[in-house]
């Protein structure tokens, strides 16, 4: 039996580049691509871009797990590709917004794995926000700041199997740590129950 690996933690705070080590670490990780209703921005490679009309369409055919609207733009989250990786041994993974997490509690229960991934300062998030110009505004970075004082002040713990710090270079070494764990809970939840 394998386990639906969540991480969560706020924009700019690496965690496409771990999905990303993850998946070459073990080609078992399958990301699960969510559709969205914003172009693709440059380098982006494993998100689906439909429009609204469509992804109403979709979701009327009940093709998704739930729809999320962060800054403007609707998220999507398909159904089929999370049950067939499950059913066939791979390793769904897919970044997610915290304040959702019930979501997925309720929908995966014991099949779930959450990693909350922070960055090692808010400083350091600012300029890889900025990084990309996709907060103009300001407007992600404050979110990301009243999420990160609710994470430090320990209200998502009951919502983390495991919390990592994003330091910039040590992807490589957050990835092990991750997968580590990962693998450690599949074993843990194949132990029949006592």
């Amino acid at each position: 039996m394998t386990k639906f690996l969540l991480l969560l933690g706020p924009s700019g705070v690496g965690k496409s580049t771990i999905i990303h080590e993850l998946k070459e670490r073990d080609n078992r990780f399958v990301y699960i691509s969510p559709f969205i209703t914003r172009p693709l921005r440059g380098g982006e490679k494993d998100k689906i871009t439909v429009s609204d009309e469509v992804m109403d369409e979709m979701d009327k055919k009940g093709e998704f797990l739930t729809i999320n609207k962060l800054y403007g733009i609707r998220y999507a989250t398909p159904k089929s590709p999370i049950m067939e990786s499950l059913k066939s041994g791979k390793f769904p993974v897919l970044d997610w917004p915290v304040s959702k997490i019930d979501i997925m509690k309720i929908a995966f229960q014991d099949k779930l794995i959450t990693v909350y991934v922070a960055p090692p300062s808010l400083d350091e998030l600012r300029k890889r926000i900025d990084k990309d110009n996709r907060d103009t505004d300001g407007h992600r970075f404050r979110e990301a700041e009243e999420e990160l004082k609710s994470f430090w002040a320990g209200k998502f713990d009951s919502s983390c199997d495991l919390k990592v710090v994003n330091t910039e270079g040590e992807v490589g070494k957050i990835g092990e740590i991750i997968y580590s764990k990962y693998l450690s809970m599949l074993v843990e939840g194949n132990k029949p129950n006592k």
